[in-house]
């Protein structure tokens, strides 16, 4: 018997003791939390639900938002849809020369679902589809106003509109006397 086996005898019990020491630490782990850390509600893919009713903004002056998008399509021919858009005026005050530019084909799938290998990916901001809309002009909205006004697009190729994401409005307040 070697000088060195009791060595590696108890080099291998402590590596088996530590091996359950930690064993032992992660299951106390597991079972009481620790406070100072707190877990996250949300995982690694968590998306917010995109259907949550956000809380509306007040603001002093005048807050026009979007409050509803849809779209008649075929109308009124097979080659044409229709955006209806209502704005509303969330704020205190009255919003004067209310504009809003529709792009129902912003950030929209792409490509044909049916076609097998053609890649569906997002219209860019960047690109002509993109950038594809027009700028529909509203009346003056006192606080708590709304008002729906419609727009009719030709239908592009290879193109699926949508929604009118984070649509671009201008208005400026009402001068105080």
């Amino acid at each position: 018997m070697s000088w060195t086996r009791p060595f590696i005898w108890a080099f291998w019990i402590f590596v088996i003791s530590m091996l359950i020491w930690q064993a032992y630490q992660y299951n106390q782990k597991i079972s009481a939390p620790d406070p100072q850390h707190p877990t996250d509600a949300h995982y690694f893919f968590y998306q917010p639900n995109p259907h949550a009713a956000a809380a509306p903004v007040v603001s002093d002056g005048p807050n026009v938002v979007q409050a509803a998008f849809s779209i008649q399509d075929n109308t009124p021919t097979t080659s044409n849809f229709t955006c209806n858009v209502t704005l509303k005026n969330t704020g205190k005050a009255k919003a004067l020369n209310v504009q809003v530019r529709v792009r129902p084909y912003r950030g929209q799938p792409m490509g044909d679902t049916d076609m097998g290998r053609t890649a569906i990916v997002p219209v860019s901001d960047d690109s002509t589809l993109g950038q594809f809309g027009q700028w529909l002009e509203f009346p003056d909205l006192a606080p708590g106003e709304s008002s729906t006004q419609s727009v009719m697009f030709v239908k592009q190729a290879g193109g699926n509109y949508g929604n009118n994401p984070s649509p671009e409005i201008l208005f400026s307040p009402e001068k105080t006397k």
